[in-house]
């Protein structure tokens, strides 16, 4: 039962490597061959994005002195009435908040280009 248990994985064996050591393999095959092709860059057709056209805001100053009488001038020409208030470090953040905004903007466009550039340049 030893000698039986023994005996199948030696006969798989030497037929395995019996088939190599006649050149059964070894003759035929060819070696790889790696070809390459160079393709064109594919032209981007990204359309640059329309120019923001901001639309009008009319900003009003209230002071202590002039909020009875800016008040009035806005109860008198009928609009709803909403005040947004913002202090002196309010407005200075939301200043340069916009400010980095616009940095960035600036900065992805830049992005954009130099990618079209890169795409499209003749080789």
């Amino acid at each position: 039962m030893n000698v039986l248990r023994l005996l199948i994985p030696t006969t798989f064996l030497l037929l395995l490597s019996g088939c190599t050591s006649f050149g059964l393999f070894g003759e035929d095959v060819k070696p790889v061959e790696v070809v390459t092709k160079e393709q064109e860059r594919v032209k981007l057709n990204l359309p640059l994005p329309t120019p923001l056209s901001p639309r009008p805001v009319e900003w009003i100053v209230i002071t202590p002195e002039n909020a009875e009488e800016t008040w009035t001038k806005l109860k008198e020409s009928n609009t709803d009435l909403v005040v947004f208030a913002l202090t002196d470090e309010g407005y200075e953040n939301l200043a340069i908040t916009m400010a980095q905004v616009r940095n960035l903007i600036n900065q992805q466009r830049v992005i954009i280009l130099q990618y079209k550039e890169y795409y499209e340049a003749e080789q």
